[in-house]
């Protein structure tokens, strides 16, 4: 196995033991988990990733947009460790083109670990989803990609002899590796763990709207079992992204909250006071998105099972166009942030995205703060 180095950046403070920060999605997915995890890569040592290829995680990096399918965001911190948890499920031709296109702007093929136990997805089970007619039942992004994942799911579960795992497949071999051995073995020393989760808590097999969920359960608790992390053995901070208008995939995808109403884009805009076109398409099969307003039940829902001890609020320039791409906010954001503490119960929220690439970071600020007054203190 190759040798881990490890960097703790921590601008929360240090510690001696270890930190896991879980990005976890209240709503329907497309909360913008990728744009927090790649604002917060530069302060970990490990990025995590699990879940499968049907969730597109869209981040900037030096002005380009990379739409990450299955290796973490943090890639962008050359000194983190990446990894892909057990759990996965992987889209072999995905991830290769991945690290094809990545390794010509990053060091990765060194720091990229596939936990011998994921599972990949093989061509027959892509072609026997091909043959259902789970699409046009349920909407699922999954099922609209068509890429085998509920079926290799499915396979996974029955323990079917055809389910191939990374430790079996050739294309893998120079990845390959124990992560839960690596991840706790880190975690009792002092680095600090990014779980970057997939999708949102509505769309969970378990709690979501049943029949149009994905394929697992992607709540807080999931997420940290899937890649073999105790959460209550380590310092643990659950943030919990939500937008200001939850969106769903197109077509026959399910219905939002009972006290949402679904809206037009054009709508959205009118009330944002938008300058532009704001149309949304999902980041894996192109199609226009549906969008709705705020559910409080279920964002209060959410809270409930998922715990998150800190809020990210992101579309927040959805809300009022002027602080679209700003590092600030306005009353009406300042309103909405108050609704969002009032239904949560949770005091901090500690980041607001305003723009595709732009995040208010309140607790950076809290910390530059308390910096600048030592040193007039010293003075």
């Amino acid at each position: 196995m190759r040798g881990i180095m490890i960097y703790p950046i921590n601008y929360r403070g240090s510690s001696n033991h270890g930190e896991v920060v879980a990005i976890v999605g209240m709503q329907f997915g497309s909360e913008g988990k990728g744009a927090i995890a790649a604002h917060l890569a530069n302060t970990v040592d490990f990025g995590v990733r699990s879940g499968a290829a049907n969730a597109g995680h869209t981040i900037y990096y030096k002005g380009h947009r990379y739409v990450m399918r299955q290796v973490p965001t943090t890639w962008i911190n050359p000194r983190a460790k990446l990894v892909i948890g057990a759990g996965s499920l992987i889209s072999l031709d995905v991830l290769l083109q991945e690290i094809k296109v990545l390794s010509g702007v990053a060091n990765i093929k060194s720091r990229l670990y596939v936990d011998h136990r994921a599972h990949v997805i093989t061509p027959e089970q892509i072609e026997k989803e091909q043959a259902t007619d789970l699409a046009s039942r349920i909407g699922s992004t999954s099922a609209l990609s068509r890429e085998g994942i509920g079926v290799a799911a499915s396979d996974k579960v029955l323990r079917k002899e055809s389910c191939v795992q990374a430790k079996d497949h050739p294309d893998l071999t120079p990845y390959l590796a124990d992560t839960v051995d690596m991840l706790n073995t880190s975690l009792d020393g002092a680095s600090r763990v990014l779980l970057e989760g997939t999708q949102g808590f509505d769309l969970s097999l378990d709690f979501g709207h049943f029949p149009y969920v994905t394929s697992r359960d992607t709540s807080a608790g999931a997420l940290f079992a899937s890649v073999g992390i105790a959460p209550h053995r380590f310092s643990t901070e659950i943030i919990g992204v939500v937008r200001t208008y939850p969106i769903r995939v197109a077509g026959n995808s399910g219905p939002f909250g009972e006290d949402s109403e679904e809206l037009s884009w054009g709508e959205v805009a009118r009330r944002a006071g938008a300058t532009e076109d704001i149309t949304e398409r999902t980041s894996v099969t192109g199609n226009v998105r549906r969008v709705a307003t705020f559910s409080k039940q279920g964002f209060k829902r959410a809270c409930d099972v998922n715990r998150p001890t800190c809020i990210a609020l992101t579309f927040a320039d959805y809300l009022d166009w002027s602080v679209h791409n700003q590092e600030r906010i306005t009353k009406p954001v300042e309103e909405f942030m108050g609704m969002i503490r009032g239904v949560s119960g949770v005091g901090d929220i500690s980041f607001v995205k305003t723009g595709p690439d732009t995040v208010v970071d309140f607790e950076m600020m809290k910390v530059q703060r308390f910096w600048k007054t030592l040193l007039k203190r010293a003075i």
